[in-house]
């Protein structure tokens, strides 16, 4: 298998054909359309939304909730979330995270139970959260999924998305549906979805100008995360992308761009089959590194089946961190911290230290390549690029000890040059919101 600056692995797939890009541009002049071929979420009721941040805060001001209630959610998820809460009027509640499956833990949501009067549970990744727990725990409040990393995920036979009021997904471009933006809100009770439909009228249409702009660059985007332009040009543009917040989601109240829908509902036609390859390829990577000590794999909860939209690895700590994704980038695979700064973030939403373990998660987390568009023995060599990186930075810690980050990175690609073993996995994105 050939990795190369010419063959470079990117840290997740932008499945955006020629043909998703012309239907994208026949919209922006044919106007909207239903989203009808989203029929693989259920038969309730789908509204179209700017983004999953915005299908939230309308879906919380539908439930007409007394101003300033709080709304739970998991410290570890993306900052946005918290953004949406507070511009619907209300107060986040930070919830800690199991360990082990990195979503919101039913026993520190217990702990906080009496404070909130809302509930949104997200399913991580791609991981199911225990929700039957977890309604337990937070007592009869009405209760939301964040299911923007979970279509076509089950969790006792029941299919993300199934089990509250409503949820919501997001086609921003780290998501499963990678249509360069906006969002869809499900709504399984009838009563919300009639005061959804009239929130959503409301909304205002981009500009065809708007429209034309992201087009393009989502066009260039997805040009620029093919392997043969990734580690040349991608990489690079993608860190000047993310300082400028280029196709950034924004919190307004305009509707969904046309184009951005028609791309979305093509995309959910051949879903199914590319949650099939990336599971399978997820579930390689968790054979290969199956023998490696101290770190926490994607394993599935008992009676879940996960579409695997991310393959997340907990490592030691921080300190490990780095050198194993200075010493991957050096062979030409790519990863990333997301979610990293949520602490920070959340902080100045009135954060106070009460999630121990989101905070130590978020020290330690990468997520590799593991997409669908990737060959089985693409997956392998990932795998291998991943384990030699973590073993020769172990075995070079205790003498790099003293040595700036820099010369540690450097020190640990030195010494991988040497290794060998088998092993890797799964893609996300530093990014706390949807940036390039």
């Amino acid at each position: 298998m050939l990795i190369s600056r010419f063959h470079a692995i990117p840290r997740f797939g932008l499945p955006y054909t020629p043909l998703d890009f012309v239907a994208a541009f026949s919209a922006i002049f044919g106007g909207a359309q239903l989203p009808d071929a989203f029929g693989l979420l259920g038969d309730s009721a789908k509204f179209w939304t700017r983004s999953g941040r915005q299908a939230l805060r309308l879906l919380l001001t539908a439930l007409d909730l007394k101003p300033g209630s709080g709304v739970a959610l998991p410290l570890f998820t993306d900052p946005s979330l918290v953004s949406a809460i507070v511009s619907s009027g209300h107060r986040p509640v930070f919830i800690d995270v199991d360990p082990r499956f990195l979503t919101m833990d039913p026993s520190s949501l217990e702990a906080q139970r009496g404070r909130f009067s809302a509930l949104v549970v997200v399913h991580l990744f791609g991981q199911m959260a225990d929700i039957p727990a977890l309604q337990l725990a937070g007592g009869d409040v009405p209760l939301i999924e964040d299911a923007a990393h979970a279509p076509l995920s089950y969790l006792n036979d029941r299919m993300a998305g199934g089990f509250g009021l409503a949820s919501f997904y997001s086609f921003a471009s780290t998501k499963y549906w990678p249509a360069g933006g906006g969002g869809l809100a499900v709504v399984n009770d009838a009563t919300l979805a009639r005061k959804l439909a009239r929130a959503t009228e409301a909304l205002t249409s981009p500009s065809r100008i708007e429209e034309l702009r992201n087009l393009g660059l989502q066009a260039a985007k997805a040009l620029l995360f093919t392997r043969e332009l990734y580690g040349i040009l991608g990489k690079p543009i993608r860190r000047w992308a993310e300082k400028w917040a280029i196709l950034e989601p924004s919190l307004d109240l305009k509707a969904i761009q046309h184009s951005y829908a028609a791309a979305a509902s093509r995309q959910a036609l051949r879903f199914a089959k590319r949650v099939e390859r990336q599971r399978a390829n997820s579930l390689r990577l968790l054979s290969h590194l199956d023998t490696i000590e101290d770190i926490v794999l994607p394993r599935e909860r008992p009676g879940a089946l996960y579409n695997y939209h991310m393959f997340p690895v907990l490592l030691r700590d921080r300190e490990e961190r780095a050198p194993v994704m200075a010493a991957m980038w050096k062979q030409f695979v790519d990863t990333s911290m997301i979610y990293c700064d949520v602490v920070q973030q959340c902080r100045r939403f009135g954060y106070r230290g009460t999630c121990p373990q989101a905070e130590s998660i978020v020290d330690r987390l990468i997520t590799v390549p593991n997409h669908a568009a990737l060959t089985s023995h693409d997956i392998d060599g990932v795998a291998q690029v991943f384990r030699s990186s973590l073993l020769a930075c172990r075995n070079v810690k205790p003498s790099c000890s003293g040595l700036p980050v820099s010369a540690h990175n450097v020190a640990c690609g030195v010494e991988m040059a040497g290794a060998t073993s088998t092993s890797m996995q799964s893609a996300l994105q530093r990014e706390p919101t949807d940036v390039f």
